[in-house]
């Protein structure tokens, strides 16, 4: 066997070049199994033909190696001349169906290049909230399960390991016969609280915008030993957020400071008609916590048009976000840096990224 054999291999889409680049940096000062190689952008080409097909070409030997790449959803729409620079990172588009066909291209040219473990780390994967068949009262509905459709397919590319982060239902694992690795932001939301709000921390509630975030703020009401609510809601005929009642031991809510948290945000109505109805109850400072920032449409204008501060991660890449004063980013480097040492060194994940103590100890001594 050659040198290079079970070396680990940073890989990077276009639209994850600068979180690839951090994840490599803390890497190299960790001692890896197998050895680290260096980063090089340009071991991945991706390019589209003039009919929309996409192009993928690996530049350098995958053979024997540990594979690890991170794959965004935010991708060029547009061919570039290949003797040029690439376009400029803004004008990244979030596009869910081209990043994955980007994705089953690339495992399996990295399968066919007899790689020894394909791990595909995807901060954000869209179509998980496809999990179910839809049901609606009177009418006849039938559709597609896609989030098991793309799970299929994305073992069927090569991938035989998966690192995301805050998956939209946990249960997602079962769709899948391979190695599934979940990070939670909570160490990184709990962490920014403490260090940025610790003035705030004691007339802080913690408030679901929806049932489905319940778990979420029940969590940070625990660590923090704070009050919660939740915000019952509704989507009318057009799909479009209703609020019907807030839902907390607390019935006035002046001098308090919220802290709404979620996993995704999309078109902003639900987080906007909460931050309407929480203020009509004397709420008026809060701050928005949110996993994955889709922010669709015109959300990230109807955000700041509503003074709503909104805290997130680069799990998706916000084109020209010096124009949003209002959104603040989180790195997850630390998180996937970790659970890459973890995975190649035979360490637990839930130890080092759960455990919210042991977070804060690994940051300070890497």
């Amino acid at each position: 066997m050659g040198d290079d054999f079970n070396k680990v291999l940073i890989l990077a889409d276009y639209g994850s070049i600068n979180l690839a680049k951090k994840v490599h940096k803390e890497l190299s000062k960790l001692k890896m199994y197998g050895g680290l190689e260096e980063f090089n952008v340009e071991d991945i080409y991706i390019n589209k033909f003039n009919n929309g097909e996409i192009d993928v070409k690996l530049k350098s030997s995958m053979r024997g190696k540990d594979v690890f790449l991170i794959k965004s959803f935010n991708v060029f729409q547009k061919r570039w001349d290949k003797t040029k620079n690439l376009p400029p990172l803004d004008e990244l588009i979030y596009d869910p169906n081209q990043g994955y066909n980007e994705l089953f291209i690339i495992n399996d040219a990295l399968k066919r290049a007899r790689a020894k473990r394909i791990t595909n780390i995807l901060p954000h994967m869209p179509y998980q909230r496809q999990d179910r068949r839809p049901k609606r009262k009177g009418e006849f509905v039938r559709g597609s399960i896609s989030a098991k459709l793309f799970a299929n397919l994305l073992q069927t590319s090569g991938a035989t390991q998966i690192i995301t982060l805050d998956p939209h239902f946990k249960q997602f694992e079962g769709f899948y016969d391979m190695g599934v690795d979940c990070l939670d932001s909570f160490v990184l939301f709990a962490e920014d609280i403490e260090n940025n709000f610790k003035d705030k921390i004691e007339r802080s509630i913690f408030i679901a915008p929806d049932h489905g975030s319940v778990e979420l703020a029940r969590d940070y009401a625990k660590h923090f030993k704070r009050p919660y609510a939740i915000i019952d809601k509704r989507r009318n005929e057009e799909g479009k957020s209703e609020v019907l009642n807030i839902i907390s031991d607390i019935k006035n809510l002046e001098g308090f400071c919220g802290f709404l948290v979620d996993d995704i945000i999309d078109t902003g109505n639900t987080i906007i008609k909460a931050s309407q109805a929480l203020r009509t109850k004397g709420l008026e400072e809060f701050i928005v916590y949110c996993t994955h920032p889709v922010l669709s449409l015109d959300a990230k204008e109807r955000l700041l048009e509503e003074d709503i501060d909104l805290i997130t991660t680069n799990s998706i890449a916000i084109p020209y976000l010096f124009r949003y004063p209002n959104i603040k980013i989180i790195d997850t480097s630390h998180l996937i840096c970790k659970a890459i040492y973890c995975i190649c060194n035979g360490e637990s994940i839930d130890k080092h990224l759960v455990n919210f103590e042991m977070y804060k100890k690994d940051k300070l001594t890497p």
